[in-house]
């Protein structure tokens, strides 16, 4: 009896365009999801670019030399760079999406994720939403409008509320 009461409860939110996240609100989430990915980000990218120095045969202490060389003979470093960053960036959001399908921002102003059924969203749907928003971000206008729901919440068919 409870359990159905809180799901119609889900379900009339959703129904709602006034509960329904507005533009303002992502923007503020958004934000704080930036900061911390780009805080992720940085630490990685600083300890890739050590790792990068130290594993140059470069004949040279200087950094630019060394960072020219590198570019000419030892391309591959760059490669390796660039994979473990992407790697760290989705591992962050695969962990969103297993861990408890909210992002760090979502969390601070407290929004949620729901699927068309009222439900938490599946991992793989809210991993997806997640990596269309990148895709799909000047859709993100559309969130300021009445119904509220950008391309990449219809697509994966989920909602975020408030």
């Amino acid at each position: 009896m409870i359990a159905e009461q809180k799901s119609n409860q889900w379900v009339e939110r959703l129904l709602n365009e006034e509960q329904r996240a507005g533009g303002w609100i992502r923007l503020i989430a958004a934000f704080f999801d930036f900061v911390f990915l780009a805080l992720i980000l940085i630490v990685t990218s600083a300890i890739t670019t050590f790792w990068m120095i130290v594993q140059s045969e470069a004949p040279s202490d200087n950094i630019e030399f060394i960072r020219r060389y590198m570019w000419e003979n030892e391309f591959h470093l760059y490669v390796i760079n660039w994979i473990v960053i992407l790697m760290v960036f989705v591992t962050v959001h695969l962990l969103y999406a297993i861990k408890g399908k909210r992002t760090i921002g979502m969390k601070i102003v407290d929004l949620y994720v729901y699927n068309e059924k009222a439900e938490k969203p599946t991992g793989g749907q809210f991993f997806m939403r997640e990596m269309l928003k990148y895709v799909l971000f000047p859709f993100f206008i559309m969130s300021f409008g009445k119904g509220r729901r950008t391309l990449y919440d219809k697509w994966t068919k989920t909602y975020l509320v408030k």
